[in-house]
């Protein structure tokens, strides 16, 4: 017997990073796309400061996928390029860093998490200011920096020279 997978569709990921941002404080000008709606999917603005996150957000394959993980592969290579052609602004430089301008996010469901942890290089996370949101099925978050995901990657490496 096939044990059949929880799909995550695009809403629910999207919902559960809406809730997350909003207890961290990023509520302020909270614009959240549609299904099919052009542009990023969640723009969020901080209450406190002028920061914004563009966050480009991917669901799980639908259960009649053949080869959900090609699906999956194919939806992280779409979101990485949605959210790099997003990647200008007409803020100063000295704006321009994670700290002051834009932050910029990728979110999936937690199905593919080891795809995109063994594909990311953590400096790319670094140098661009992007963060990975997944979301399981009980709408928890994980939230990686690249800090966490070079941790991540040399942990993996330590087992794998086990």
């Amino acid at each position: 017997m096939i044990k059949q997978r929880t799909i995550l569709t695009e809403n629910f990921v999207q919902d559960a990073v809406v809730r997350y941002l909003d207890k961290k404080g990023w509520s302020k000008c909270l614009n959240s796309a549609k299904l099919h709606e052009h542009g990023v999917d969640i723009k969020v603005k901080n209450n406190k400061v002028g920061r914004y996150w563009l966050i480009e957000v991917k669901g799980d394959p639908k259960a009649k996928v053949k080869s959900p993980a090609g699906s999956r592969s194919s939806s992280f290579n779409s979101a990485i390029g949605q959210i790099i052609t997003r990647m200008h602004s007409n803020r100063s430089e000295k704006y321009r860093d994670c700290y002051h301008g834009y932050k910029y996010g990728i979110a999936f469901s937690t199905y593919f998490r080891d795809m995109v942890i063994k594909k990311v290089p953590f400096n790319v996370l670094r140098r661009l200011c992007l963060y990975i949101f997944f979301v399981d099925k009980k709408g928890d978050m994980e939230e990686i920096n690249w800090r966490k995901l070079k941790k991540i990657q040399k942990d993996i490496l330590l087992l794998k020279n086990k």
